[in-house]
């Protein structure tokens, strides 16, 4: 198993709120698959995209990026030709927001992870509406699960058979959920700190979270982006 990294270093052209940070790098995501015919196949279907991005960095203490500055965000993904593809199409694909300086990519092999942060907030949907904190635990943790196995599975083309769920303990770090904008609306999410079980199954589980995200919109929005020990 393997996830390929993409580093891309960025010189901001305007101002962006954090809140908004997220979506402005979707955005010119987006506009880059819709420069290869391939890409913008994948864009448009249905169903995982098994990829993940993070937000600018550094942070800013006013939670505002500025323009002018050089910043990095991170795209990840299970898939080398699409990840192959965004490396050399992302330069070349104009936006307003930020003009791409560099781009790196490297290979993650599978290895053993104790724990997931993550270091963008983690949205799970229950009865159409956000997990909060103060909501049923083992609920987020069966979501969350079933939701990884979901993307191995759909990857993989293979099932795997769990004997037990990959999440070993779970820790909510954020006194209170998180707000992104999305699409004229606000998206809320948590971030966790996961403790992750040791058997070869919950490893390989964790290592999807790592790869394509943990929970719901990795793709849309870069939610459920992971640092790992």
């Amino acid at each position: 198993m393997h996830y390929y990294e993409l580093t891309v270093t960025t010189f901001l052209l305007t101002d962006i709120n954090f809140d908004k940070a997220n979506e402005k790098i979707a955005q010119a995501i987006n506009q880059t698959m819709a420069q290869d015919e391939e890409l913008l196949d994948k864009h448009m279907q249905n169903g995982y995209k098994y990829y993940v991005f993070n937000s600018f960095y550094p942070l800013e203490q006013d939670k505002v990026y500025k323009a002018g500055r050089v910043y990095v965000f991170k795209i990840r993904s299970l898939d080398q030709v699409f990840i192959t593809k965004i490396k050399r199409l992302l330069p070349q694909t104009a936006n307003t927001n930020f003009k791409v300086l560099a781009t790196e990519l490297t290979t993650q092999k599978l290895r053993y992870i104790s724990e997931l942060y993550t270091l963008t907030p983690v949205v799970i949907t229950v009865d159409n509406k956000h997990w909060l904190p103060g909501n049923n635990f083992m609920l987020l943790q069966e979501r969350l699960h079933a939701n990884v196995e979901k993307k191995f599975k759909s990857f993989y083309g293979e099932s795997i058979i769990p004997k037990t769920n990959f999440i070993q303990r779970i820790e909510v770090l954020n006194k209170k959920p998180i707000a992104y904008k999305y699409k004229n609306t606000k998206i809320f999410g948590n971030k966790f700190k996961v403790t992750v079980n040791e058997d070869p199954i919950s490893q390989k589980l964790a290592f999807i979270a790592a790869a394509c995200g943990l929970g719901e919109k990795g793709s849309a929005l870069g939610m459920g982006f992971c640092y790992t020990y």
